[in-house]
C-alpha cells in the first residue's frame, strides 16, 4: 500500500489504527470467504489490497455496534466506544462488472 494512501485510509475509517487494521481485515475475510464479490477493480488477487483499494475509494461504510457511521463525505468522525463493538461493513455503491474483474 502507498503511504500516500494511508490519510485517506485514516481519513475513511474513524477510531485509530487499530479501527483501520480491523475494518481492512473484516472486508478481506467477506471476500476471502466469497460471500462478497468486489467493488473495485481487482487488480491482484490479494484480499487484503482489494479491502484498501474499496476503501480508498469509498465504496464501502463501516457501521459501528452503536450504531454510529463512518461519515466520509461530509468529513465528520463519529469513533466507536470501544473497540470490541461490532463493525459491519456495507457497500456503497454497485459491485465491479465481471467486465471490469
Amino acid at each position: 500500500m502507498p503511504l500516500d494512501n494511508l490519510s485517506e485510509l485514516k481519513r475513511r475509517v474513524p477510531g485509530g489504527k487499530y479501527t483501520l487494521a480491523r475494518a481492512i481485515a473484516e472486508r478481506a475475510r467477506q471476500l476471502q470467504s466469497g460471500q462478497v464479490i468486489p467493488l473495485v477493480e481487482v487488480r491482484t488477487p490479494n484480499p487484503l489490497s482489494v479491502a484498501i483499494d474499496e476503501i480508498v475509494q469509498g465504496k464501502i461504510t463501516f457501521r459501528f455496534g452503536d450504531g454510529t457511521t463512518a461519515a466520509h463525505e461530509a468529513g465528520e468522525v463519529a469513533a466507536p466506544a470501544s473497540l470490541e463493538e461490532t463493525l459491519a461493513i456495507t457497500p456503497d455503491a454497485a459491485p465491479a462488472t465481471e467486465e471490469a474483474i
